[in-house]
């Protein structure tokens, strides 16, 4: 999932307010990042009991050498 996927993701009926969040918080550090990790997909043996409720869980690392700055980000669908 890249940041336009994100942002289809997300839907294009969200208040201006959260959108400026997600700006602020996930697309610009993506944005700035010098590189982005998608986390694999976990396989039955690593979910934890309630991982199974989501039907979408996504998990990226964003290293920013410039920042000295790693960032995890998890999105889900709850």
């Amino acid at each position: 999932m890249d940041a336009s996927e994100t942002r289809a993701w997300l839907g294009p009926d969200i208040p201006a307010e959260l959108n400026a969040d997600f700006r602020r918080d996930v697309f610009t550090p993506i944005s700035v990042a010098d590189r982005v990790y998608y986390l694999r997909e976990l396989d039955d043996a690593e979910f934890h009991d309630w991982g199974g409720v989501h039907d979408q869980f996504h998990e990226f690392i964003l290293v920013s050498r410039r920042a000295a700055r790693i960032t995890l980000l998890v999105a889900a669908d709850d």
